[in-house]
């Protein structure tokens, strides 16, 4: 059983395509956990009247499997549709994540465009299995330093949806 976990993971870094994604900032310090960077995706909160999808946000469940088609641009990869169904992100470079919750929000739009009711949009957070990276002692507020300046992207492998983060 172990050396099938191990193996897993070994499989998606050997076979898996390298893929950037861009990084927001959480705090990444922890007591008991040691020194490792919790990370945040841009593609962890989607809003769905941006991104593509094929599924009523109202039937949507917490844990729920949920699968992520990406498109490279400029070097970073960025959502290109999202889907429940894994055969329709087959032969597509993708990430399949479990839904942590949808909620609607102001939409940032609505004030810019000087609308005179609050906008709401339909928001899908998602957890990836990338979250959590660990890095050499006393690295971590220096990473998180520099996420918060926008200059980290995650380098990640991915091989049939599933994800290693393999650096930063």
């Amino acid at each position: 059983i172990l050396a099938i976990m191990v193996l897993n993971s070994y499989v998606v870094l050997l076979w898996g395509e390298e893929i950037s994604l861009e990084v927001v900032p959480v705090d990444p310090r922890s007591l008991f956990s040691g020194d490792y960077v919790q990370l945040d995706y841009t593609i962890s909160r989607l809003d769905l009247q941006k991104v593509p999808h094929d599924f009523n946000p109202e039937r949507v469940k917490p844990g729920q499997p949920v699968y992520l088609s990406l498109t490279e641009q400029k070097g970073v990869w960025e959502p290109a549709s999202l889907t429940l169904a894994s055969h329709k992100v087959q032969n597509q470079t993708y990430l399949k994540g479990k839904v942590r919750y949808i909620y609607e929000a102001p939409d940032p739009l609505a004030e810019q465009n000087k609308k005179r009711e609050p906008a709401l949009t339909t928001l899908l957070s998602a957890e990836w299995g990338i979250e959590q990276y660990f890095v050499p002692e006393g690295k971590g507020l220096e990473i998180e330093r520099k996420i918060r300046e926008g200059k980290v992207y995650a380098k990640v492998a991915v091989w049939r949806g599933k994800a290693r983060l393999t650096g930063l």
